[in-house]
């Protein structure tokens, strides 16, 4: 059995988080030979995921990810990730050149709180009109109905 057209031997695909791949030797849909083009290593991965983009290079650390990544720190200001140490400690640059070391948790959370605008705190909704501030849910009164039995049933 042939290859599919875009499985052929030297075809190209893009990875989400590793660059380019090149197919080496098509096998069967599960089996297809792939070599790293930034790192030479040679892995097998299924068609499907190859297609997808959903390989990783596992000789790559996964914090060697961040790498380029931009974050923002109060005290600070901005931060660009240079290379993450072993022990999880991640090397960073100012703005002005200074070197700032931190750990890996610490810039994982500067991280999410860069991408996820809705982190601040957001004002719950407030009832408006009577009936839905005197409205009970289901849970409440289930609550409010075992806590009058238990008290009707206290010394029986």
């Amino acid at each position: 059995m042939d290859a599919p057209l875009d499985m052929q031997n030297g075809a190209r695909f893009k990875t989400k988080k590793h660059g380019y791949v090149t197919v080496i030797e098509y096998y069967n849909t599960h089996t297809v030979i792939v070599a790293f083009e930034n790192t030479g290593n040679i892995r097998a991965i299924s068609a499907a995921k190859l297609r997808s983009g959903q390989l990783a290079d596992r000789s790559v650390p996964p914090e060697s990810i961040m790498v380029g990544e931009k974050v923002e720190s109060v005290k600070h200001g901005i931060l660009t990730i240079v290379q993450v140490e072993s022990e999880n400690i991640v090397l960073l640059t100012t703005e002005s050149g200074e070197e700032v070391r931190m750990l890996l948790p610490a810039v994982q959370k500067m991280k999410t709180k860069a991408e996820d605008p809705t982190s601040t705190k957001e004002e719950p909704e407030l009832p408006t009109s009577l009936s839905a501030l005197t409205k009970r849910n289901k849970k409440t009164k289930d609550v409010n109905n075992l806590l009058k039995k238990m008290l009707t049933d206290y010394g029986r």
